[in-house]
């Protein structure tokens, strides 16, 4: 019976500290669940990269990606319990990284659902985040928060549709502390986000990665705001991404 206890109570302390999706799934089913995510992305998006007409379904390498990170994300055992609603904008206003395939994807879906209007106000938000990151480290970038230049004014991401990666697997399980951490609330708690999904987002990231590595194109990370300003602005840019051309020298990553 003492070994039992004792056992119980080591595995309390090892759990101790770290967020409840991990505390409350398996962590080597964990793992397996997030390595096979980075060899799916790698295998689906490396097939995408070998096509021949690649300029023209360079989107749909971030589209199957970020399909196959949310599956995974569902499979956290917090998704019942994520804060994240429409509206609720407390984490736009951070720094984010994103790849080429992303960005083809982010201005495809603004050209096709934005009026005219609306981006040209994105147009100008970019430059003016873009110059801001450029003047700054990314610590004092996020806390300066500045607003994400595809937040609208009712807090409403532009491209929810096809948002990074690293926003889909940023989800919190409590809406108090997200503002308390937005408003900086002395004394705070920390945020309560749910790591697995977050994980996945990690785990499809380095898949995409290795398979634009794979197939001798750029697969780097960029800050979003310089290379949505710079696809934007260059015309046939997955098409010249595509013909392995270093379209992104020079942005900040």
């Amino acid at each position: 019976m003492g070994g039992k206890r004792d056992r119980k109570k080591r595995e309390k302390k090892r759990g101790h500290g770290h967020d409840r999706s991990t505390a409350t799934m398996d962590r080597r089913a964990a793992r397996k669940i997030l390595d096979a995510t980075t060899e799916r992305v790698q295998l689906v998006a490396g097939t995408i990269l070998r096509r021949e007409d690649l300029d023209d379904t360079a989107t749909d390498i971030a589209d199957e990606t970020r399909s196959l990170a949310l599956k995974v994300i569902e499979q956290s055992p917090l998704r019942s319990q994520h804060a994240c609603k429409a509206g609720c904008a407390f984490c736009c206003y951070t720094a984010v990284t994103v790849s080429p395939p992303e960005v083809f994807a982010i201005v495809d879906h603004l050209r096709r659902h934005c009026s005219t209007e609306r981006l040209l106000e994105i147009q100008r938000k970019l430059d003016e985040n873009a110059e801001k990151a450029a003047s700054m480290s990314r610590s004092e970038y996020i806390a300066a928060l500045v607003p994400c230049a595809l937040l609208t004014d009712d807090n409403q991401c532009s491209a929810h549709a096809v948002r990074p990666l690293a926003c889909a697997g940023f989800l919190s399980t409590s809406r108090s502390k997200c503002e308390a951490e937005f408003n900086r609330i002395p004394n705070r708690a920390p945020i309560p986000t749910d790591d697995f999904a977050m994980a996945a987002g990690v785990a499809a990231s380095k898949g995409l990665l290795a398979a634009c590595q794979a197939a001798e194109v750029d697969g780097q990370f960029y800050e979003l705001h310089h290379v949505l300003r710079l696809v934007l602005d260059t015309p046939n840019a997955a098409a010249r991404w595509a013909r392995k051309e270093d379209i992104f020298k020079g942005c900040p990553t």
